[in-house]
């Protein structure tokens, strides 16, 4: 498990979450003042502004913020991760591996058979011991 010290190693800076934040409301208030809806648009302006002259004159303040968004971010990763991979492991590859063994496909020929040696002859045979020398 992670300690709080390697957790604050891996947070960006105030500075970047600050002026990351300041222009998410800053591209959310054009849209909005875009498609007609003034109110929300010039609210998410007024706190864009305010969060830029925050990043510039006081990122200290921005910690807290920092911090918790931080602390979501790992929440969300413990929880989407394990649905996402488990998803495209049983629509995926489950299904895929189901299909192989009923076709009786056996790409690693793990099957027992009647041979002394689990070998392979290539045909043509590979590239002579002798080219394996001085490599580097």
């Amino acid at each position: 498990m992670q300690t709080l010290n390697t957790l604050q190693a891996q947070m960006p800076s105030n500075r970047k979450f600050g002026w990351f934040f300041a222009g998410l409301f800053a591209l959310s208030a054009c849209y909005f003042l875009y498609t007609g809806v003034r109110v929300t648009g010039a609210l998410l302006a007024v706190l864009a502004v305010l969060v830029s002259i925050t990043t510039i004159w006081a990122p200290d303040r921005l910690t807290s913020f920092n911090n918790a968004w931080f602390q979501i971010g790992l929440l969300l990763g413990k929880i989407v991760s394990p649905i996402v991979l488990g998803t495209i492991f049983f629509l995926l590859i489950a299904p895929v591996g189901i299909l192989t063994r009923l076709a009786g496909r056996d790409p690693l020929r793990l099957k027992p058979g009647n041979t002394d040696t689990y070998w392979i002859e290539r045909t043509p045979p590979g590239p002579q011991p002798e080219s394996f020398k001085n490599q580097f």
